[in-house]
């Protein structure tokens, strides 16, 4: 063989192992770039989720420990679930209270006091009040 051939043939080859090891070397810079964007991809994607999730879970939970509240009621009093009961307070139609004819129920966001007062008694005694049978009344 003669030497421009041998030297054209070592040229090949080094350019060749020059060629492969670029190769080899972009391969694993891409495979580290795609492993990389993976890993934040995920991680973005994990946190997009607790941040849209976390709240519904959250509220599912409380929604779940108050459906044993109105599954105890429903059962206590039928009428709970469509329409709850609202006792009355020191502040909130203390004239009712220990009353037989308080009603006391809410009808989407209407309370309905009484067949007499329907609103409530405007005054802090109510003349049609009768005790419940077996309730003494609260003193305040």
């Amino acid at each position: 063989m003669e030497d421009w051939q041998k030297d054209f043939t070592e040229w090949i080859d080094n350019v060749t192992v020059a060629v492969e090891g670029f190769v080899d070397e972009v391969g694993q810079s891409m495979e580290k770039a795609a492993e990389d964007f993976e890993n934040d991809l995920f991680r973005e994607i994990e946190q997009f989720l607790d941040d849209v999730f976390a709240p519904i879970i959250d509220v599912s939970i409380r929604e779940e420990s108050q459906n044993y509240y109105y599954y105890y009621e429903y059962n206590q009093d039928p009428e709970s679930i469509l329409s709850p009961k609202i006792e009355p307070t020191h502040n909130v139609h203390p004239a009712c209270r220990g009353c037989t004819h308080y009603h006391g129920r809410l009808y989407g966001q209407n309370l309905f006091v009484c067949g007499m007062h329907p609103y409530g008694s405007n005054n802090d005694s109510c003349s049609d009040w009768e005790e419940k049978p077996n309730n003494k009344t609260l003193e305040v």
